[in-house]
């Protein structure tokens, strides 16, 4: 899925389940900074001169994977699940034992486990498992790793996740043709109408609430339109005033937001390239360091990199035990 459910589809649902409109800003800012979290940072305190590091949750670009970082696909992207579901079937009969699953076991447990974490990071660690659950849909029938079984019948090449299919799993309103599977004719918005209820139960009973799925269904089917083949850009914009208008609350996303509220970046030379071969040739290395008048415990950005770090802590054992059946073992990697 891309930014329009993980962060405006899920910030919407979040309030209609009962989180505050602070909470469900911040449920949607984490879900949706998944998958644009890809760049590790050493930010220094200019009092003690002390570094923290951050741990990534995507690479730079999903389609160009880099390889050494491959323990981060099953973890926040595709949760391997059960790889017998009647929407699992292809056309060659092939299955997969770390293949993406809808609501599977795992990353129902990893939402489980957010909602019992410690209340400051609480809502950042919702946000979390909730792009790596949502995600079980979008990403379904892919597996995080380099594997033919990604490709089509026609195209055994290896790759990683969704490469071959391109942003085609990801796209609100679109319909496109998965034709490794039996039903290949795939319509996003009735897999991401499935994801939203299930997420909207989830928060529903972890709050205790009385909200009704009802007419939340009905004004995000009437915002996402009928589903179309072709250009993804079809509708994007009125869809994104529509949801505009059911949260006015939820302010445009904004990828450096949490960012530049927490860390000052001291430009040395040319802004530092985070990937591809002109990062081996930055001699002077951007420095960068928490903003004097923050306490970084306090900031979101802080907060979610602590998430970040918890979601994968927990969720480590139980992805590994799955992936070391196929002889991987994701610590190493």
């Amino acid at each position: 899925m891309d930014f329009e459910f993980h962060y405006y589809i899920t910030g919407i649902i979040a309030r209609q389940a009962g989180f505050s409109e602070e909470d469900a800003r911040i449920i949607a800012y984490a879900s949706q900074f998944v998958d644009d979290n890809d760049v590790i940072l050493n930010v220094k305190d200019r009092k003690t001169g002390q570094a923290y590091s951050n741990y990534i949750s995507q690479t730079m670009d999903i389609l160009k994977p880099k390889k050494a970082l491959m323990r981060i696909y099953p973890i926040f992207h595709f949760v391997p699940g059960d790889p017998t579901v009647g929407s699992a079937r292809r056309g060659d009969g092939k299955m997969h034992i770390l293949n993406t699953t809808p609501d599977n076991e795992t990353a129902n447990d990893m939402l489980s486990n957010a909602f019992k974490s410690f209340t400051d990071i609480r809502p950042y660690r919702i946000g979390i498992a909730t792009h790596a659950y949502v995600d079980t849909w979008a990403h379904q029938n892919f597996v995080g790793f380099n594997d033919s079984f990604n490709g089509s019948i026609l195209n055994p090449i290896p790759n990683i996740g969704h490469a071959e299919a391109k942003h085609h799993p990801d796209w609100v309103s679109h319909r496109w043709e998965d034709d490794r599977l039996v039903e290949s004719d795939v319509d996003n918005n009735l897999r991401f109408i499935s994801a939203a209820k299930r997420l909207f139960e989830n928060y529903v009973d972890f709050l205790c609430s009385d909200a009704a799925w009802t007419n939340l269904e009905k004004d995000l089917l009437l915002i996402m339109g009928r589903s179309r083949r072709g250009n993804q850009n079809y509708g994007r914009e009125k869809r994104l005033e529509g949801y505009c208008q059911m949260a006015k609350w939820l302010p445009q996303y904004d990828e450096d937001d949490w960012f530049n509220k927490a860390i000052e970046q001291e430009v040395h030379g040319l802004k530092d390239s985070q990937d591809g071969i002109l990062a081996k040739f930055t001699i002077f290395k951007d420095q960068y360091w928490w903003k004097e008048d923050v306490r970084k415990e306090d900031t979101h950005w802080f907060k979610f990199q602590e998430a970040v770090k918890e979601h994968q802590a927990l969720a480590l054992g139980p992805v590994n035990k799955r992936c070391k059946t196929m002889g991987i073992d994701i610590r190493l990697l």
